[in-house]
């Protein structure tokens, strides 16, 4: 199974342009292949180790990781790919068909947990843990106790989105972020393809994440799997304490005192990961922190415009 990502953006303006191919396949130079999807790009697709599986899925993540002196115990739990008879008969049961980015993933590795502790050196506090967690598939249960309309619909206003679900959508569990709120799998018309939402208990509301399976797999990554990173895509934004673990992690990544999604998208081509990370099967950690470093330098160039846009509106106000 194959499948490519064209242009997304993160809820913070990344913006990624990348190719991914199913990570239990390596890649192999045979230029004159007929027939081959991928002929221009210079590579075909071929069986790999599962350990090389895992590394293709991480992109080099544990390494940058365990450069880190505030991160610790990094863990993975493996899992073994599902037949499709399985894969149907959940289908069949929850009568909705899997799209096939993940239903790719399902028959690669039944669900994935990739683990790390943040703590302070030397110091007596919380210890916080970073996680890119996928439900196996006997986990992705139904989530209920949302609110329901007569229509289902996805509302858009600029970037923003808002969810209305009927009685016949229906939502899934992908992993939980915290005690409060968790990634949902959300179905709002059994006719088309789901998309990906952050659902907060308490308040039993969505938050729009992405259009897609894949897409949300690379963003995991582009966040390291920060603890609570989904709250970006909330009015609330990251906690104080996990603004605290980027800036640790991962300094430029999220820029200073902004809202995350509510701040307006410039046509500022920020935080632009290098599309060799995603074509190389070992990317190494250096290559990662590089790109994510790159972001510093760009960052003025937001606070400019946005100062520019402020200024203007203060400048209509008073007139």
């Amino acid at each position: 199974m194959k499948y490519r990502i064209n242009k997304y953006v993160l809820p913070h303006e990344y913006r990624v342009n990348c190719t991914q191919v199913n990570p239990r396949t390596m890649f192999e130079t045979r230029p004159n292949e007929p027939d081959n999807p991928f002929r221009t790009m210079g590579f075909v697709v071929d069986k790999i180790s599962e350990d090389s599986f895992y590394e293709n899925l991480l992109l080099g993540l544990p390494k940058a990781l365990e450069r880190s002196p505030y991160v610790a115990n990094l863990q993975l739990r493996r899992a073994p790919g599902l037949r499709p008879p399985d894969i149907r008969h959940w289908e069949q049961t929850n009568g909705a068909n899997l799209p096939d980015g993940l239903r790719a993933f399902y028959n690669s590795t039944n669900g994935f947990l990739y683990t790390y502790e943040f703590s302070y050196p030397d110091e007596q506090g919380p210890v916080r843990t970073g996680k890119i967690e996928v439900n196996p598939l006997n986990e992705l249960v139904r989530i209920y106790g949302y609110e329901t309309k007569s229509a289902a619909s996805i509302e858009r206003n600029g970037d923003k989105r808002k969810l209305n679900l009927s009685k016949e959508s229906k939502v899934f569990e992908l992993s939980t972020v915290d005690d409060n709120a968790k990634v949902a799998l959300v179905y709002a018309h059994h006719y088309e393809p789901p998309t990906i939402w952050l659902y907060t208990n308490k308040n039993m509301t969505f938050h729009y994440i992405t259009h897609d399976f894949a897409v949300y797999l690379r963003m995991c990554l582009a966040h390291l799997g920060a603890p609570c990173w989904q709250y970006v895509a909330s009015k609330e934004g990251l906690p104080e304490w996990a603004r605290e673990i980027f800036t640790l992690l991962a300094p430029g990544v999220l820029e200073e005192e902004r809202n995350l999604v509510e701040m307006p998208a410039f046509d500022v081509e920020t935080n632009r990961i290098d599309p060799a990370i995603f074509l190389n099967s070992s990317p190494s950690s250096t290559t990662l922190f590089h790109t994510l470093q790159q972001s510093k330098s760009k960052e003025k160039k937001i606070r400019t415009v946005a100062k520019k846009i402020s200024n203007s509106r203060v400048n209509k106000n008073v007139k």
